[in-house]
């Protein structure tokens, strides 16, 4: 079922998750819940049901998204609204008491006097400012001239450039592999800022570069998500479970209040630790997993890093710097004690909203794009996928759609599945052991009358005749 009280698809929603107005940090989808608690995980979920009726079948819903591309560096670019000139730069244009907006190649090396970066921003500057571009966009630069090599992946000739980690490439013969070529840079635009000064500009996801003029010399695009292969579209049986784990999902989150499920903000220790704890087990290669254990697992973690403080401390393990480190570890304990109900519900809607997340990433990676992504290896190119999505809703928010943990969630969720299904079904898998003792081999048609009907296949003296022949056999084998 959806959970249709609070996600219906006209309603009005807060999705605001950036730190500051400008675009310097996006959280994880997930990590909402860290941060906000029950508000949070219902914005989530919001998400979750926006983005399927995205995928669905002509559907719309009220999230877009946009590819992250691996370019390098981050340039800002755009007419400053004091004076109407055009500059770049990198964020540093936002500064309050100097804002590094260059619109010279002078200011460049003033402000950016390192080589490599010192040079794209100058032929940013150049390149650029023939676009026409009205206000102040974001993007990723990809490649200028010189950075655009020739290879052969799959048999087909390509240009291919690598601005950072991942390894673009368009054919040789195709037309946009003709633009890029023929291109003195290349930029992908994805955010849009707005503002009566540079310092109090505020950040509006996604790019509008209909409007840009267009010049040979500069290969551009918006970081829209545009599947032109049509493959990234959910199924009408997809829909269903996404919609169904909605669903459960809400279930879990009204096991709490609002005002109860926000208990665990009020300690500090799950508040400042939580998220760091989280990422070192993704780092690790495991999962959030089972709640009661990950709860008990952030314990000993807390302590942990609690008693590391200690021993640092110059006045020692007994001193008032020590006392209230220890104090914290006590409080934090009692809480957790106290509120353990509450939290493994936070944990468990944390899961789900992770599991939701990585099945509407499994489509959004069949996603056939203009420019192909790959990692080069010492054996050639491997496909890859882009370097993640970013969802934002029609309020300016946005969060990001990764995949870090989902080889560890699925290794989970398998071994939580195949445990579940030996605890369904342990009387007759004991029963089946207890043949095999005896037997030492029995036949599909036994093995299913025993998980039918119990042992009752054979009787005792036909049994034991069986037992005392295959040990005859083994005898006369030896000798």
């Amino acid at each position: 079922m959806l959970i249709t009280e609070v996600l219906e698809p006209g309603s009005k929603w807060q999705t605001l998750t950036e730190s500051s107005d400008k675009n310097l940090h996006l959280e994880h989808l997930e990590d909402l819940i860290l941060n906000d608690g029950y508000n949070g995980a219902m914005t989530a979920l919001k998400y979750v049901n926006a983005l399927r009726m995205m995928l669905n079948v002509g559907g719309e819903g009220q999230s877009k998204v946009t590819v992250k591309w691996d370019g390098a560096p981050a340039i800002f670019c755009g007419t400053d609204p004091v004076d109407g000139k055009f500059f770049v730069g990198t964020k540093a244009v936002f500064g309050k008491t100097e804002n590094k907006a260059a619109k010279t190649s002078a200011e460049i090396d003033n402000w950016y006097p390192g080589e490599g970066l010192n040079k794209k921003l100058k032929i940013a500057l150049s390149e650029l400012s023939k676009l026409g571009i009205q206000g102040v966009l974001q993007g990723d630069m990809m490649f200028t001239a010189d950075d655009i090599q020739t290879a052969t992946i799959s048999g087909e000739d390509v240009y291919t450039f690598t601005p950072n980690t991942i390894t673009y490439s368009v054919p040789v013969d195709s037309d946009i592999g003709k633009r890029i070529k023929s291109a003195n840079i290349g930029i992908v635009f994805h955010t849009t800022y707005t503002g009566e000064t540079l310092a109090d500009m505020k950040a509006e996801f996604g790019a509008k570069v209909g409007s840009l003029k267009q010049t040979s010399s500069v290969w551009f695009d918006d970081a829209y998500y545009k599947d032109v292969g049509g493959k990234a579209t959910l199924t009408s049986q997809e829909d269903k479970v996404v919609s169904n784990g909605l669903g459960q999902a809400q279930v879990t989150l009204k096991k709490a209040t609002p005002e109860t499920f926000n208990k665990f903000l009020e300690d500090p220790a799950l508040a400042t630790w939580l998220k760091p704890f989280i990422n070192k087990r993704i780092t690790a290669g495991t999962s959030v997993g089972e709640p009661i254990q990950f709860v008990k697992e952030f314990i000993e973690y807390f302590k942990e890093k609690m008693e590391g403080e200690i021993s640092k401390l110059k006045t020692g393990a007994e001193g008032p710097a020590a006392q209230k480190r220890l104090e914290k570890i006590l409080a934090t304990e009692k809480f957790v004690e106290d509120n353990l109900n509450t939290i493994l519900i936070v944990m468990a809607v944390y899961k789900q909203v992770i599991q939701l997340k990585l099945k509407l990433l499994k489509k959004l990676e069949r996603i056939e794009q203009s420019v192909g992504t790959f990692l080069k290896t010492d054996d050639g190119y491997k496909v890859t996928n882009p370097e993640g999505f970013v969802a934002f809703g029609m309020e300016g928010g946005a969060v990001k759609l990764n995949k870090e943990n989902k080889i560890t969630l699925d290794v989970s969720d398998a071994e939580n599945n195949a445990t579940q299904i030996l605890t369904d079904h342990m009387t007759e898998l004991h029963d089946v052991s207890s043949v095999l003792l005896e037997k030492e081999t029995i036949t599909g048609n036994e093995m299913i009358d025993i998980i039918k009907n119990g042992i009752t296949i054979t009787q005792p003296s036909a049994l034991e005749d069986n037992v005392k022949q295959k040990k005859s056999r083994r005898a006369s084998n030896n000798q």
